[in-house]
């Protein structure tokens, strides 16, 4: 639609989104921040020297109707948005026609409109006269469209978007026949339509780009006609709950891009020929969909089989040879393909599941040609075993590495972007994020983890090696818990960019090294430790301390470095209290009490929850 005006916003779309005044959401929409509409509004208010009747913009709904009443301001006006409530059928139902011969853009809300009002509306004037005329609109959005009510005076020849979400439309409204005219059409979006049963024939729209039917859960059948949309390029079918099939005029929609399929109860994907540009295939949920033919999909770009019932992914999946992105997590799916390690352009692989993917890894994946591959997710894969390939170290772009809940027993040397048991780590150099939760028999984490932020170390009960502490130039978080067998925790005292320290029960732990110089540290935890004495070093910047469960402790070597503590939780440590009552402790029970009283956390450790997500939610002090 831009291009058909002369206008090429991408640069300057480009600069509002680095500013964060605007973004694309989901639905591929824009998002505008409210200082962005402010200033837009302003704008039009001045160029029409603040006279409401020659505003090209109308956004307000009762200044709309004056602007309708006064006649000669009707020529002025580009876009409105405007509800189709009983006071709006009043002034249509005064007016012997309307001609608003700019209007572009039309958006309409219904408001109070029953059947028995649209019954009282005129529909008989709007069959026979030319009641209302926008012969250049081009955008027309109307949600619960009521399908009493006939609009079928209005010039549709221009319109390239139509948007009827949630309306009651059916496969027999008579407007479908109407819409013929419009021959433009590039977008034709009706979500949410829950008493469609059928698409209609859209043989007339072949300029068609974007059909979006998501949510129509009465839709059983797609029209054959849909094959003649030879410019298509987005079909959203997710969650039409009763479509079973998909027909095979399909594969005649050459320039299709994205198909979107999730939550349908499609059990077959056909064995397509045409679509050599199709780039999203996403069958999420699909759970009656077993059978995938991949031969010819070599463009895809993006595949998406989670929480589907596809057992096997065929050798042929070697042929798509540009797929980036592959998601089978919570799948059926048994074993990973041997194929899977030629995908040379992968760089996200998600595999997590707490079904029936088993066996040991395919040597293939680590001596491939993955060189691109950023991300592996394959936490909760209980049934995943053995060893990582060693050649996983020749990964030099993988960032993030996932095996939480797997019976993986060795990892070898990893590549320089993350790191070695888990394998060695040395070589992942970018790696910033490591969760590794939730595997029993892993007893050594090995490596050089010059970019790590965020450490995630929980339930790792054979675990005795930790990785170098002195790499940790960049940590900010790190959190320890229910490795049994860990007795010590080195080099905290080099990590001056520490913000979070959270360790919880391990049993064997005797000694903390001395926190003095982690000048950023924000938050300490420390739970269910019993051989703890001491809490060594000056905390000058610590503002919230949790101490639960550690029975042996007894001090803080420098308790008055306590002095920007905010908010402290105490319990269980029966020596600590004894210690307590000293006058050294004065400003730590002054904030423990006020801490009691309002059971109230600082705003800033909110944040961070936000922002860092499960681990940072478990630190306790929200009871």
């Amino acid at each position: 639609m831009w291009a058909s005006h002369k206008l090429f916003p991408k640069y300057s779309l480009e600069v509002l989104k680095r500013k964060s005044l605007m973004k694309i959401v989901q639905g591929n929409r824009l998002w505008v921040h409210d200082q962005l509409r402010d200033l837009g509004r302003d704008i039009v208010r001045q160029r029409a020297h603040f006279k409401l009747e020659k505003q090209s913009r109308v956004w307000d709904h009762e200044e709309l109707i004056d602007v309708l009443e006064i006649k000669e301001g009707r020529e002025n006006v580009e876009a409105i948005c405007l509800r189709f409530d009983r006071q709006f059928q009043d002034f249509i139902e005064k007016e012997e026609s309307i001609s608003l011969s700019k209007l572009r853009f039309l958006q309409v809300d219904c408001v109070d409109l029953d059947e028995s009002n649209g019954q009282h509306f005129p529909s008989t004037n709007l069959c026979q006269r030319n009641l209302i005329m926008l012969p250049n609109l081009l955008m027309l959005s109307w949600h619960n469209f009521p399908v009493y009510f006939k609009f079928i005076t209005i010039c549709l020849k221009k319109l390239m978007i139509l948007d009827l979400s949630r309306s009651e439309i059916t496969d027999e409204w008579e407007g479908w026949n109407h819409l013929k005219m419009t021959k433009n059409l590039k977008v034709l979006n009706l979500t949410g339509c829950g008493n469609l049963h059928r698409t209609p024939d859209l043989s007339a729209h072949e300029n068609l780009e974007q059909l979006i039917l998501q949510g129509c859960m009465e839709l059983v059948e797609v029209h054959g006609s849909i094959g003649r949309l030879k410019h298509l390029v987005l079909l959203n079918l997710k969650y039409c709950g009763k479509l079973q099939t998909l027909p095979d005029e399909m594969e005649e929609m050459e320039d299709l891009r994205e198909l979107l399929l999730d939550g349908t109860s499609v059990t077959k994907i056909p064995e397509w020929n045409g679509m050599e540009k199709l780039e999203t295939l996403s069958a999420a949920s699909c759970r009656l969909l077993s059978e995938l033919p991949l031969g010819n999909f070599g463009s895809l770009v993006e595949l998406d089989l989670s929480c589907s019932s596809i057992r096997e992914l065929p050798d042929s999946i070697e042929t798509m040879k540009n797929l980036r992105i592959l998601r089978i997590f919570d799948s059926m799916l048994e074993k990973l393909p041997s194929a899977l390690g030629k995908l040379e352009r992968l760089e996200e692989f998600y595999a997590s599941s707490y079904g029936c993917l088993s066996g040991e890894n395919p040597s293939e994946i680590g001596r491939l040609s993955l060189e691109k591959l950023e991300k592996i997710h394959a936490s909760s894969c209980r049934y995943l075993s053995g060893e990582i390939p060693s050649e996983i170290g020749k990964l030099s772009f993988l960032r993030i590495l996932t095996l939480s809940g797997t019976r993986i027993s060795n990892i070898p040397k990893l590549p320089e972007s993350l790191t070695e048991l888990l394998p060695n780590l040395t070589g992942l150099k970018k790696l910033q994020d490591l969760y590794i939760n939730d595997c029993p028999k892993l007893v050594e984490v090995r490596g050089q983890l010059e970019s790590l932020v965020y450490f995630d170390l929980v339930r790792c009960q054979s675990l005795e090696q930790l990785p170098d502490p002195l790499s940790f130039k960049h940590i900010q978080i790190y959190r320890i818990a229910s490795c049994w067998k860990v007795e010590e925790i080195q080099g905290l005292e080099a990590w001056e960019n520490l913000e979070w320290l959270l360790i919880y029960n391990l049993l064997l732990l005797q000694k903390l090294p001395d926190l003095t110089n982690t000048k950023n540290l924000y938050a300490f935890s420390l739970e269910h430790c019993p051989r703890v004495v001491e809490i060594p070093g000056r905390l000058e910047s610590l503002q919230i301390l949790n101490i639960s469960g550690c029975g042996s402790l007894h001090q803080f070597s420098d308790p008055l470095s306590l002095k920007n503590l905010e908010c402290v939780r105490i319990k269980e440590c029966e020596r600590l209290e004894e210690t307590l009552e000293s006058d050294e402790y004065g400003h730590l029970k002054k904030v423990r009490r006020a801490s009691l009283e309002s059971y109230q956390i600082s705003e800033e450790y909110y944040l961070e929850v936000k922002k860092w997500g499960e681990p940072i939610k478990n630190f306790g002090l929200e009871n």
